[in-house]
């Protein structure tokens, strides 16, 4: 990762103070650019929703099947499901948390993951988190498309050791109008805080803490990419 001892030691001084932080060009511009290729022409994208407190995926064979009955039917019953609880709707490639397994399967974001679980990544998140006990980052890739959205959560799941959730946004000329915002919600249901999508910038923020994803309006006119996961001890 492309950061400076004078960066980390900026991003650990505002995380402490408000436990969620932005840095620019995490990456070398080249890795980013690739990341960006890799994302929009060679991923496997499955879709992805929420039952109860799993998720369910839809392969992108079971994606081209639906005709437009069916397709309405699923994003009904996604939305009643919205629109007083949890849920989710975006597009993800799963990124195996067994190194042997991301090693076999080989891809640029497999590698990437190797990369935030390397020692020295490992050790600049400890610094900036302030938390010595991370050991692990995990991660997937998204997609975000017209439609696509996240309702409000804390991600404090009991059992998963998450320290602080990133996000790794890699999307190009995001328009504010589009929405898919990163927003932080106070106890009255405000929005203080809300992180635009950009390109090789890294949102990092404190484990638990309630945000959600802002609705991506249909005019939307790109992806928004990401990838995503937790620091966990």
């Amino acid at each position: 990762m492309n950061l400076t001892d004078a960066q980390i030691e900026g991003a650990a001084r505002s995380f402490a103070q408000s436990g969620i932080i932005r840095i620019v060009d995490l990456f070398e511009a080249d890795l980013a650019d690739r990341l960006y290729q890799h994302f929009d022409s060679e991923v496997e994208w499955s879709r992805v929703v929420s039952q109860g407190e799993l998720a369910w995926d839809l392969t992108p064979e079971a994606i081209a099947a639906m005709d437009e009955d069916k397709e309405m039917a699923f994003l009904t019953k996604v939305h009643e499901t919205a629109r007083n609880g949890f849920q989710f709707l975006f597009d993800s490639r799963i990124v195996s948390d067994d190194p042997k397994e991301r090693a076999a399967q080989g891809q640029l974001l497999d590698r990437v993951l190797d990369g935030l679980n390397h020692p020295d990544s490992l050790d600049m998140f400890r610094k900036i988190t302030g938390a010595p006990n991370i050991r692990v980052v995990d991660g997937q890739a998204t997609r975000y498309l017209p439609g696509h959205f996240l309702t409000s959560h804390d991600d404090g799941i009991d059992g998963q050791d998450r320290i602080a959730a990133y996000v790794i946004n890699l999307t190009r000329d995001w328009r504010t109008d589009w929405g898919g915002f990163l927003q932080f919600h106070n106890a009255g249901g405000d929005v203080p805080l809300a992180l635009k999508p950009g390109f090789n910038t890294i949102h990092l923020f404190r484990v638990p803490q309630m945000h959600s994803v802002s609705y991506v309006a249909p005019f939307a006119g790109a992806p928004r990419y990401a990838i995503t996961g937790w620091l966990r001890r």
